[in-house]
């Protein structure tokens, strides 16, 4: 091989890496970091006496709606990152969960792995979904990748289309168990002020009955808040106190203007 395949080669390592690398990302829900700069990426919000509960995978008219009861007669208020596929199938469910207090954005369009999928497939879907809430009403301002994973790609497109990725500090993993205190004593473990809680409406992408566990578990969530002086509120609250400021584009702003595929 000469000069330039070595150098080619080289290029095509780099650029690969560059996909790959920012999937540990991950690992940030197990330190004690709150966000990479500019908001690329968020795990927790400010050190206060607030955290956000997040629900992901949903809507579904038949789960949701009684994930919104439990919260109610809690008097806690969430944040729901929805699936465009799942949206354009319960449209009204998106309507119905903003009218009772709570934050929707975007979960993608599809819950694929974006370690498995190529630079152009993980642009494509992020566009369609955030096609998809804006024609809801709902134009989303954070993104929350399927699995928590994010590459390089996942990273730049979601800046270009104008949102911040978000994933978690406090996880329930509700399709491990069947009960509800084993849900709430995990999130209680690495629960604390700016916390971001992960839990689940739906269980078409997990276990059967996965929902019902965690909403079963808010009840001792709530508790728990309530014994550490801990409020819930959206997310757009924890972190800014209200709707965030508009995200500056820094790689490819085309992006946002173009037609999604269908």
């Amino acid at each position: 091989m000469g000069n330039g395949g070595r150098y080619l080669g080289a290029l095509a390592g780099m650029a690969l890496a560059a996909n790959y690398v920012p999937s540990t990302v991950t690992l940030g829900q197990w330190g004690s970091l709150r966000s990479l700069p500019g908001d690329l990426c968020r795990w927790r919000g400010p050190d206060a006496s607030r955290v956000a509960l997040t629900f992901d995978d949903g809507p579904n008219r038949h789960t949701t709606p009684h994930v919104l009861d439990a919260l109610d007669a809690l008097g806690l208020r969430a944040t729901f990152f929805c699936l465009g596929s799942f949206v354009e199938r319960d449209r009204n469910m998106v309507g119905e969960v903003v009218a009772r207090g709570h934050q929707v954005e975007t979960h993608g369009y599809l819950h694929h792995h974006h370690l498995l999928r190529s630079p152009r497939w993980t642009v494509n879907d992020l566009r369609r979904a955030v096609a998809v809430m804006s024609e809801c009403g709902y134009p989303s301002s954070w993104y929350r990748p399927s699995y928590g994973q994010a590459t390089g790609t996942t990273l730049m497109a979601a800046r270009a289309l104008g949102l911040r990725t978000v994933l978690w500090s406090s996880w329930g993993r509700e399709w491990t168990t069947d009960d509800p205190t084993d849900v709430a004593l995990r999130i209680a473990g690495r629960l604390g002020p700016g916390a971001i809680v992960l839990l689940h409406d739906n269980d078409e992408l997990g276990s059967p009955d996965m929902w019902r566990v965690g909403q079963a578990a808010l009840p001792q969530v709530a508790a728990e808040l309530e014994r550490r002086g801990l409020e819930a509120v959206t997310l757009d609250e924890l972190v800014y106190g209200g709707r965030p400021p508009a995200v500056q584009d820094s790689v490819a702003p085309s992006m946002g203007r173009t037609t999604p595929d269908r």
